[in-house]
C-alpha cells in the first residue's frame, strides 16, 4: 500500500502529537507549564511578544523548542503557539538534565533546583526536619549580591538572584538572557514545591538527608515523587480554569515578589504536613531495630490535601512570575 504525503504528513503529525504529550505530562512539566499559563494570562500584548522574541535567541530554540512543539500546537493560533513556547522554557532546565558533552557542562546545572535545609536568609526557619537528631547549625545566606558571578549561584534562592540579574544586566547577551528567562521561569516554580526546600534528617538512616523525600518509599513512588505528580492526575484545561479564577480574585498588589518569603511558605508546608508523624515514627522504629524502611500507604486525606497545596502553590508561582516578569521587561 503506497501513502500519500498528505496522508504522511498527517501520521508524522500525530506520532510527533504523541511523543511530545507523553513528555510534557510528568509533574515538573504539568506544573511548570500550569504556572507559566497562570502567569500568561496578566501579561501585557506587550510583554509576551517580547519575551517571545527574546527566546527565539535561545542558542537551542529550534532543537528544544520549535522541533519539540506537539502537532495540535503547531496547526493551533500564533498566541497558543507562544504560549506554548513560553510554557517549553520553563521545563527547559529539567531537558537540560539530559544533555551531554559540552551542552551538560554549559547549560545543566543540578545544584540550582534545591537548597539546603539549614540555609536561611533574612530569619526564619530552617527547611530541614529532624528526626531523633539534633539540629544542624543554621547557615546564614548572604543578602543579594550587585553583579554575582555565576560561581556564587550554590542553591535556588542564589540562581534565582542570579538569572533575574543575567536577565535584565544590559551587557547580557540576547543569547544568555534567553537562557536566563528559562531558568527564571522554572526556579520560582521550583521554590514554590515544599520538597525543594529542605530534607528530613535522622540519626543513622538519614544522617545527611532523605534527599527531598526521594529517600522515603510509597506506593506510588517516592514521597517526593508523589508530590511532583500531584496535579498530574487532574484535567489539565479544569486546573487552569480554577487557578486563573483565583487569580482575578487576588490582590496583586499585596504580593510578596521577595524569594526568602517564598522559600518560608514552603517550608512551613513541609515542618506542618509533608512528613506525616506516621513517617517520622517509623524512621525511629527502623534505626532502632535496623530494619528497612517500609513501603507507605499514603490515605485519602493525604493525597487530596497535597493535590490542594500544590495547586495553591502552582497558583502562587504564576501570580508571581507575571509581576517579576513585567518589572524585568520594564527595565
Amino acid at each position: 500500500m503506497t501513502l500519500s504525503v498528505r496522508t504522511l504528513a498527517c501520521l508524522c503529525l500525530f506520532l510527533l502529537q504523541f511523543v511530545t504529550t507523553s513528555v510534557a505530562n510528568a509533574w515538573d512539566a504539568t506544573s511548570h507549564r500550569l504556572s507559566i499559563y497562570v502567569a500568561w494570562e496578566t501579561l501585557s500584548l506587550d510583554n509576551r511578544n517580547a519575551l517571545h522574541q527574546l527566546l527565539q535567541r535561545h542558542p537551542r530554540f529550534q532543537e528544544d523548542f520549535l522541533d519539540q512543539m506537539p502537532a495540535a500546537i503547531m496547526l493551533a493560533t500564533e498566541e497558543e503557539q507562544v504560549r506554548w513556547l513560553l510554557g517549553q522554557a520553563a521545563i527547559w532546565p529539567d531537558m537540560a538534565r539530559g544533555f551531554q558533552g559540552e551542552d551538560a557542562i554549559r547549560y545543566n546545572r543540578p545544584d540550582w533546583h534545591w537548597i539546603d535545609g539549614a540555609w536561611v536568609r533574612g530569619g526564619g526557619i530552617q527547611g530541614n526536619v529532624y528526626v531523633g537528631t539534633d539540629a544542624h547549625p543554621t547557615i546564614e545566606g548572604s543578602a543579594t549580591l550587585p553583579n554575582m558571578d555565576e560561581r556564587d549561584a550554590t542553591n535556588i534562592v542564589l540562581a534565582l538572584d542570579y538569572n533575574l540579574q543575567r536577565l535584565t544586566h544590559p551587557l547580557s547577551s540576547a543569547a544568555q538572557r534567553a537562557v536566563a528567562l528559562c531558568w527564571l521561569l522554572h526556579l520560582v516554580g521550583d521554590i514554590h514545591q515544599p520538597l525543594h526546600s529542605g530534607a528530613l534528617l535522622s540519626s543513622k538512616l538519614f544522617t545527611s538527608g532523605d534527599r527531598g523525600g526521594n529517600g522515603i518509599a510509597t506506593r506510588g513512588g517516592s514521597l517526593h515523587a508523589i508530590w511532583d505528580e500531584a496535579l498530574r492526575s487532574q484535567p489539565f484545561e479544569d486546573t487552569l480554569q480554577r487557578m486563573i479564577a483565583t487569580v482575578r480574585q487576588t490582590d496583586l498588589n499585596v504580593v510578596s515578589l521577595d524569594s526568602s518569603v517564598w522559600l518560608q511558605e514552603s517550608r512551613e508546608i513541609m515542618h506542618e504536613f509533608v512528613y506525616p508523624d506516621e513517617i517520622k515514627a517509623a524512621v525511629l522504629r527502623s534505626e532502632r531495630r535496623n530494619t528497612p524502611m517500609p513501603e507507605f500507604a499514603l490515605d485519602d486525606d493525604y493525597i487530596g490535601r497535597m493535590s490542594a497545596l500544590s495547586e495553591d502553590r502552582v497558583t502562587l508561582a504564576g501570580i508571581r512570575l507575571s509581576l517579576l516578569l513585567q518589572r524585568a521587561m520594564s527595565n
